[in-house]
């Protein structure tokens, strides 16, 4: 990841190069002072994007179960201007350590089409919808159900319909669609 201070590579596995990330925060509409979850962070890059657009009055939580990925963020120093960041090892298929309609967006990306994931899907959106405000957006960035020579096989991969399945029988309702070229942006609300 490229920052104002250089390359900046956290830990895990990320899929932040899959497309340019300023078409798919503009479209998730983010505001400062917001709360941001990225759920299952990865090396934390859509984290620290979400801080700068959030801005000093806004807060990141990123939570993923491998812990190398979350101390990696809590070490970063803070930085003017951004929100702060507070990351927590933890799996995102278990109740989260958040209040109750406390979070403006939640983010998933690239992690719904593991089979542990999508096996435990429906605790997993019932928890996003706690800790979500009415009305607020769930987002999940999940590779094309394509052939390709990255990314999931193509067994695992998931189309817009069958994200749709697992999600909106949760309290949600789908709003949008974006193509981000490798990848799809579902957007729900949380009602």
């Amino acid at each position: 990841m490229q920052t104002d201070d250089g390359p900046r590579k956290g830990y895990g596995p990320t899929s932040f190069w899959l497309q340019e990330p300023a078409p798919v925060f503009a479209h998730l509409d983010l505001r400062p002072g917001q709360v941001f979850l990225d759920a299952g962070c990865g090396a934390g890059e859509y984290s620290l994007y979400a801080a700068r657009l959030l801005g000093e009055t806004g807060r990141v939580i990123a939570v993923d179960n491998i812990a190398l990925s979350t101390d990696a963020l809590n070490n970063l120093p803070a930085r003017p201007g951004e929100a702060p960041i507070t990351a927590f090892a933890g799996d995102i298929i278990d109740t989260l350590p958040i209040d109750p309609h406390s979070v403006d967006a939640v983010f998933l990306s690239t992690v719904l089409h593991i089979k542990k994931v999508r096996d435990r899907a429906p605790e997993m959106f019932r928890e996003f919808h706690r800790v979500l405000r009415p009305h607020a957006v769930l987002a999940v960035l999940e590779c094309k159900k394509v052939e390709a020579d990255f990314g999931p096989p193509l067994h695992s991969r998931l189309s817009d319909a069958d994200v749709r399945a697992l999600v909106q029988p949760h309290g949600f309702s789908h709003t949008s669609t974006l193509d981000t070229g490798h990848a799809n942006l579902i957007c729900f609300e949380a009602v």
